[in-house]
């Protein structure tokens, strides 16, 4: 059994305890990789480095230069990202976030616009679109690696299940999302686990989504947010048990250059940013 396998301080997100058990699960895919995939744990200070830097890795992959990769990433401040499409004023309270000094960032990806900040383990997932036939398609790759981190968190004792178009939910209370971006041969999914983040500030600062999934009946930030409670260091530890992971994959190498032309372009480009 892994050493996170027999802790016991992990916490559901209204202060239940699970204890964490150890289960076979015939609902995931046998392993589609044939190459090391590279385990990194690595944060930037500010949000638009953070964006910036997962958009680097998939495009490094692309060039042949970067294989497979499964990064961890957090924010120590919050920050709000929208979707590659959402609408700045469609989607935030912007004079709210404006007047406490949170910063309004865009990813590449899709999806829709999130609160990221302490308490919230980001996940990004590089992978190469031919490694598997359900990579080919947007939902069907979104399935299989949310499926995986569902396995990763059912194995530490919450009933993880993939719902909607992309979340993570315990008993229909929603406490994951993610988004997926591709080039021709590799894509990348990333997920935003809510651990233990205060669910008002996402209240104070995101509007109600005018497009949401049946599952969320309707139901307020309050109603439909939870957090998972588990702690960071058992959950990184969980998710990387269930990918195949190698000592010796080759270390991730982004050239400063490349993060540098991504910020001035568009992550750090208020014009890019603020387009929709």
């Amino acid at each position: 059994m892994p050493p996170w396998g027999c802790r016991s301080d992990v916490a559901g997100g209204d202060g239940t305890h699970f204890e964490p058990i150890v289960v076979a699960d015939p609902t995931v895919p046998a392993d589609p990789l044939e190459q090391p995939l590279s385990i990194l744990d690595r944060s930037f200070p500010s949000i638009e480095e953070n964006l910036a830097f997962d958009e680097a890795l998939l495009i490094r992959a692309e060039e042949q230069k970067e294989g497979a990769v499964l990064r961890f990433w957090g924010m120590e401040s919050d920050a709000v990202v929208l979707g590659a499409s959402r609408r700045l004023r469609e989607d935030l309270f912007l004079d709210r976030c404006r007047r406490d000094g949170v910063p309004v960032a865009r990813r590449s990806s899709g999806g829709g616009t999130v609160v990221l900040g302490p308490g919230v383990l980001c996940v990004t997932l590089v992978l190469p679109s031919e490694a598997n036939r359900q990579f080919s398609a947007v939902p069907t790759a979104q399935r299989f690696v949310l499926e995986r981190i569902a396995q990763a968190i059912r194995q530490l004792g919450p009933r993880a299940e993939v719902v909607g178009s992309g979340d993570l939910a315990v008993q229909g209370r929603k406490f994951a999302g993610s988004a997926q971006r591709r080039l021709r041969r590799w894509f990348f999914v990333h997920c935003s686990i809510l651990l233990d983040f205060p669910i008002e500030r996402i209240v104070r600062w995101l509007r109600i989504p005018d497009r949401q999934p049946a599952y969320r009946e309707g139901r307020t930030h309050e109603e439909f947010l939870m957090n998972l409670g588990v702690s960071r260091k058992i959950l990184v530890e969980a998710i990387g048990s269930v990918w195949p992971a190698c000592p010796l994959a080759p270390a991730v190498d982004v050239p400063q250059d490349l993060l540098s032309s991504l910020l001035a372009d568009r992550f750090a480009n208020r014009a890019w940013i603020e387009r929709f």
